[in-house]
């Protein structure tokens, strides 16, 4: 039996609410990140070239807590599904069950849709975000709904960058990726078309086509996606737009079942300040890179193994560098394994300690963003928001992390993204 996978998570954008300023001092919580790397890295039974780097990765946000949403009145026309554009040949993959549709309510009665009797639903929602995948039996068929909040009121081409970055950054490694022109929908939203070729279990190629729409509704952000192979589209046109159409929303519905949680105090904590950035090349000229001039610096290294953290004063913010040595040329799964696994073991005790799923950047390195709630002074919690990206040049692997408390993410964007982009690293030089 052929199966098809298709992501179901999500980009998510939000702020905190927030009481009072508060000095989180998270040094001495994430210190663990520059300690014990060197030498447990995985090693590679079968290395692959490493490609060249053609732009430096960007940092990305998690969700954030986000408030109440308010009604709205649903649309009167809804969107239809697009066709395939080309032929796909014979029957390649079974045929997707698309018969007596019903009516699945989530829950909280946030969102309905009609679903085929057969299909599985899997629920992947959080606090701060109405996730669910729908699947057919052979896992050829996929639906998502994502419900999640944004901060004021978007535009349609607000809208249109966060779905089209989100499409390109989940599949833009599948082969013969591509994403059509967007398209506004008579009810307000907007289709991106988009498809890539897989193999199935037979050897064949077979086009994966998808359909997702983005839409903001008061306060919610809803994105509602179709992905079927691309041979079935033609033939499964009536039953796709039915479920298209048949989908609801109740935007007077809280994103969470859960309770609001009162007796746990929040708070904003002190601004980090990022002023001038100069270069800081290490002393072998193993790497460098343009950090803050006025955060503090510590080098932690030791034989072997280069550590470099910068802090601002407030020590709510930090910038880490650990390069060290490893001789076989890893794998980006085997990448991902170490630093997935290293992350677990430093934070896995953090209350609500969690990693999204690794994304490959177009420099060759892998990004995994992590989050955890941290204690602030006098009590108060709040989201520290970590980007590790991970990389092997030469024979050198290097990690660089930054972190800030969640509420502070996007005021720091621009500055973060220069930071790393300025990052380089000489695998030809010696390490400590």
């Amino acid at each position: 039996m052929d199966h098809i996978f298709i992501s179901s998570h999500l980009f998510h954008r939000g702020r905190m609410l927030t009481m009072r300023r508060l000095n989180l001092s998270i040094l001495a919580l994430i210190v663990a990140l520059a300690l014990g790397a060197c030498g447990v890295a995985p090693v590679a039974e079968s290395p692959t070239a490493a490609p060249a780097p053609t732009e430096r990765p960007t940092s990305t946000p998690r969700p954030t807590p986000k408030p109440k949403p308010t009604a709205e009145p649903e649309p009167t026309d809804e969107p239809t599904v697009e066709e395939p554009t080309e032929a796909s040949g014979g029957p390649k993959t079974e045929k997707v069950d698309m018969t007596d549709l019903q009516t699945y309510t989530y829950k909280t009665n946030i969102f309905s849709i009609d679903i085929p009797a057969s299909w599985s639903s899997e629920d992947k929602s959080t606090p701060t975000e109405v996730l669910v995948r729908f699947s057919d039996k052979g896992e050829n068929g996929v639906v998502l709904v994502d419900l999640f909040e944004a901060t004021g009121e978007k535009t349609a081409d607000e809208l249109t960058k966060m779905l089209s970055d989100y499409l390109d950054t989940t599949y833009s490694k599948q082969e013969k990726f591509s994403q059509d022109t967007p398209k506004p929908q008579t009810d307000g939203s907007i289709l991106i078309v988009w498809g890539y070729d897989t193999k199935v279990s037979t050897g064949a190629t077979i086009r994966l086509l998808g359909n997702s729409f983005i839409e903001q509704r008061d306060n919610l952000i809803s994105v509602e996606t179709i992905a079927l192979p691309d041979e079935q589209f033609d033939s499964l046109k009536e039953p796709i737009n039915t479920i298209l159409n048949s989908y609801k929303i109740d935007t007077s519905v809280p994103l969470s079942s859960e309770p609001p949680a009162t007796a746990i105090p929040t708070g904003q904590t002190q601004d980090i300040v990022i002023g001038d950035l100069q270069t800081y090349t290490y002393d072998t000229g193993l790497f460098s890179i343009d950090a803050p001039v006025d955060w503090t610096l510590k080098d932690n290294s030791k034989p072997g193994e280069a550590i470099l953290l910068w802090t601002d004063s407030t020590e709510n913010g930090l910038l880490v560098v650990d390069l060290f040595q490893e001789e076989k040329e890893q794998t980006q799964d085997e990448l991902v394994t170490f630093l997935k696994s290293f992350l677990n073991k430093s934070f896995q005790a953090q209350a609500d300690f969690a990693m999204d799923p690794p994304k490959p950047q177009t420099d060759g390195s892998v990004l995994i963003v992590w989050t955890y709630t941290a204690e602030a002074s006098g009590g108060a919690k709040t989201k520290l928001l970590g980007n590790s990206f991970i990389e092997q040049k030469g024979d050198k692997i290097s990690i660089l992390t930054t972190a800030v408390p969640d509420e502070q993410f996007e005021r720091l964007l621009d500055t973060t993204n220069k930071i790393i982009n300025s990052y380089s690293i000489d695998s030809s030089a010696a390490l400590p």
